[in-house]
Formats: structure tokens, sequence, C-alpha cells
């Protein structure tokens, strides 16, 4: 999957909203597990410095989803393009999800 947006701005994998994961991993709660804050963009002097990072639309991310969601085939996301985003309780949560 090539159009997968993250907002989480302090995320290793983010690359101006793009993620740059070979890999992601969505569990039942919705939430993508593969999250994982980077110490130096949470010390950035410059809060919209990750703002101005260039795309990645390169890469393309496999994304293994554990929801009961209608894009889920056999444990596999088939949606053209998934956004993830902190909501709730949860650090970053898939907001494409549709409940089946």
């Amino acid at each position: 999957m090539k159009d997968l947006k993250c907002g989480m701005k302090n995320c290793r994998y983010n690359k101006g909203y793009c993620c740059c994961a070979k890999e992601i991993d969505v569990n039942a709660e919705t939430d993508c597990t593969t999250y994982s804050p980077d110490e130096e963009k949470s010390r950035s002097l410059f809060e919209a410095g990750s703002d101005f990072v260039k795309s990645d639309y390169s890469i393309d991310t496999n994304v293994l989803c554990g929801a009961d969601c209608i894009f889920n085939r056999d444990g596999k996301c088939i949606a053209n393009g998934i956004t993830v985003m902190g909501q709730g309780n949860s650090d970053a949560a898939c907001l494409t999800f549709i409940k089946n």
C-alpha cells in the first residue's frame, strides 16, 4: 500500500506524513502496533520541523490487520489507502477502519 498517511509526527517511520515502514501491524483494536516514537523528533527545537520533510510515496507498505473491518482479507488490509492518527486512549489508530 503506497497511500499510507500517518499523522503521528514523532513516529520514526513518518516521513512528511507518509509511512515509510516496510510493514505495519494493525491489531484487533485498530491500533498501529508498529508505531514507534523517535526521541530525536520529540526533542526537535522546531515543532513544525516534521511538516517540512519530503513525503516518500515510493514505499509499498504491507499492512497486516487483525481488526474486524471490511478491508481485512485473511489478515491483510485491502484498502486503497489508510490514515493512522492518534485517537482516544490509543497512541496510533487506523482511522480507515469500518466495522465488518
